[in-house]
């Protein structure tokens, strides 16, 4: 099973922001975060990577002033 972890930049900071996330769905200017336990979380920004290979990382750019 691929799970993945995803991040927030804003300026140089990165803030992870949820673990175990099985499912994104697009949703005007962000995204919804679904994990494995069913949590949800809504994140304002635009996707900046996603590597599937090394740890499954998601990095999300906000775009929001740091």
């Amino acid at each position: 099973m691929c799970l993945s972890t995803v991040f927030l930049n804003a300026g140089d900071t990165s803030t992870e922001v949820m673990k175990d996330v099985a499912h994104i769905e697009a949703d005007k200017d962000g995204y919804w975060l679904f994990n494995l336990f069913g949590e949800k979380k809504f994140v304002e920004g635009s996707i900046q990577s996603v590597d599937l290979v090394d740890e499954h990382l998601i990095v999300l750019h906000s775009h929001k002033p740091a």
